[in-house]
Parts: structure tokens; C-alpha cells; sequence
């Protein structure tokens, strides 16, 4: 791997980080470039493998697509998850199933990273307020902007940078050393993974059982039946449409 490309990636990791708003804050920076997809994406196009870059990505996105982080609370760093663990599966090799489980562990150290940075923004709020008092201006607006954002790239470029730079030669040695039978529960672990974040996803937009007909007829469509994607996709518009129609009418009647 080039030096560049190790920094780059970890660059785009810092921008697309909850506590960074170049790119337009949460909105836009954590909520569009934080995710794993578009994080797979990008680092295909630094690596040049764009394919296998976004098929990582979106493997580790469905492991997370049920994540929410209310009130800034963070089960698991996307983010970092995302950037250094596609980078890694990228540089190692190992099939996107493995990347899942290579990416779970990199969002739990990914969310000590964001613990730290809250904690330590007390202070700078704090000193803040005693700025504020004395009308301070250039002061205050430090350490709005200027600590805050100097403390975060430390703690999400520079990780995430050492990891990918000099943990992938370590990490492609760790990859030869594990047998067949162990890298087989990985990809099988790894294959499991994804269905778990859908079944949080599910979990949250699910208000009424019979509903969850649509999603089975959809899965035996697909599964079973090898139908492409996106043609039941269509179907499954078709049919919601038809019950919100369905149920509007009954609404209105016995109104």
C-alpha cells in the first residue's frame, strides 16, 4: 500500500466522522459518508478496485443498516468500521463475509475513540463559557471550532491511518496463518451478521405482524426463486401501495 492512499483513506475517515462538519455536518458527513457503503466506495477508488471496494461495503452496511445513534450514544463506529475494516479486507484479500467480522471489533474501538472525544469536550465547553463571559471572541470561537476539530482528526485520522498503513502487513501475515476450518466459521459468521442488522431493522419498522407477509413473500421471491431484486422490489411497491389504498377506504368508511 502507498503512503498516499493510507492517508487518504483516513482523511476521508475523519471527514465522515459524527464530530467532523466539513462536509455538512451530521447530515450529510456522518449520515451519508460515515456509512459503510459509501466509505466501501471510496476506498475502492483509492485502492483502484471499486467492485470489490463497494461490495465490502455494502456486506459491513447491512450488519449496521438498524444502527441509530440517539442523543450521540454509539453501540458501534460505523465509520471506523467502514473505512479501516474495508481497507483491510481489501488488503488482506478475504471475501466480504470475513470483512463483516473483521469490521465488528474496528466499530467497537471506533466508539472508545468517540467516548474520549466527549469526554474531553467538556473541558473545551467549559472553557468556552469562561470565554464567552469575558466576550472573548476569538477565544470562544477556538474552542468551538478550532479544539475541538484539532482533537478529533487526532483521534480518527491518526488511528485509523497506523491501522491501515502498518496493520495490514501484520494483518495479511495474521490471514496466511489461519487453517481452512477457521476461516470457513468466519465466512459463515460473517454471512449471519448482515441478517441480524436487517432483523434490527425490521424490528424498528414492524408496528403490525401481518405485515411481515410482504417481507416473506420478497425473501422467497428472491431466495427461492432467484427472481432479480429489482423487478420485486417494483412488485413490493405495488402491493403497499394497493394496502394503503386498501386501508384508507376501510378508514374512511367506518369513519
Amino acid at each position: 500500500m502507498e503512503l498516499w492512499q493510507a492517508a487518504a483513506i483516513a482523511f476521508a475517515g475523519y471527514l465522515g466522522w459524527i464530530a467532523t462538519p466539513w462536509l455538512g455536518g451530521q447530515p450529510i458527513g456522518w449520515y451519508v459518508f460515515g456509512r459503510p457503503l459509501i466509505a466501501g466506495t471510496i476506498v475502492g477508488l483509492i485502492l483502484g478496485d471499486l467492485p470489490t471496494g463497494m461490495m465490502i461495503g455494502a456486506t459491513i452496511n447491512a450488519l449496521y443498516i438498524g444502527a441509530v445513534t440517539p442523543g450521540g450514544a454509539m453501540a458501534a463506529d460505523l465509520n471506523f468500521a467502514g473505512y479501516v475494516g474495508t481497507a483491510l479486507a481489501m488488503l488482506t484479500k478475504v471475501s466480504p463475509e470475513v470483512a463483516v467480522t473483521l469490521a465488528v471489533p474496528l466499530g467497537l474501538v471506533g466508539t472508545f475513540t468517540w467516548q474520549l472525544f466527549a469526554t474531553v469536550g467538556v473541558f473545551f465547553a467549559h472553557a468556552a463559557d469562561r470565554y464567552a463571559e469575558k466576550a472573548n471572541i476569538p477565544g470562544l470561537t477556538f474552542m468551538l471550532m478550532g479544539a475541538p476539530q484539532i482533537l478529533a482528526f487526532i483521534l480518527r485520522f491518526v488511528p485509523a491511518f497506523l491501522v491501515i498503513y502498518f496493520g495490514a502487513p501484520i494483518a495479511n501475515n495474521l490471514v496466511a496463518l489461519i487453517p481452512a476450518w477457521l476461516t470457513k466459521a468466519l465466512t459463515v459468521i460473517g454471512g449471519m451478521l448482515p441478517a441480524l442488522g436487517m432483523a434490527v431493522l425490521l424490528k424498528m419498522l414492524n408496528k403490525d405482524n401481518r405485515y411481515m407477509a410482504f417481507f416473506l413473500l420478497g425473501f422467497l421471491a428472491v431466495a427461492a426463486l432467484k427472481l432479480p431484486i429489482l423487478p420485486v422490489s417494483v412488485v413490493g411497491v405495488a402491493l403497499a401501495l394497493i394496502n394503503l389504498i386498501y386501508t384508507s377506504e376501510t378508514s374512511q368508511k367506518e369513519a
